[in-house]
């Protein structure tokens, strides 16, 4: 069963900048973040250094303040917050995600009847 690496899962969290705001505590922030746009997603060299540093970007603290906020918290609250993954829906990765996950599903269907 094909499973999705979690370098494209962080990525693919890079696609709305009103839910990394909120997951940085700062929903009314007005730094700029410097997102790539969707089609460059899978193309990222480091989707995790990008998404950490768009989150303490955008959590707006400065000096000290930055180096404790942490990051990796605010990536597991980013998800709840996304409203819209259909930007995602262009690229092939999340694609042969839905494939495999119908053809997963369809197995388990097919093995459940039969016993």
């Amino acid at each position: 069963m094909a499973v999705v690496p979690v370098r494209m899962t962080e990525a693919w969290l890079l696609v709305d900048e009103a839910a990394i705001r909120r997951a940085a505590g700062r929903p009314s922030g007005r730094e700029p973040l410097a997102l790539p746009a969707p089609r460059q997603l899978e193309r990222l060299a480091d989707p995790k250094e990008a998404l950490h540093r768009a989150l303490i970007v955008a959590s707006g603290r400065t000096g000290r303040r930055s180096r404790r906020f942490r990051p990796e918290r605010a990536v597991h609250r980013l998800a709840e917050y996304v409203e819209d993954w259909s930007a995602l829906r262009t690229l092939e990765a999340l694609r042969e995600l839905e494939r495999a996950t119908r053809r997963a599903i369809g197995e388990l269907w097919l093995e459940l009847r039969r016993e």
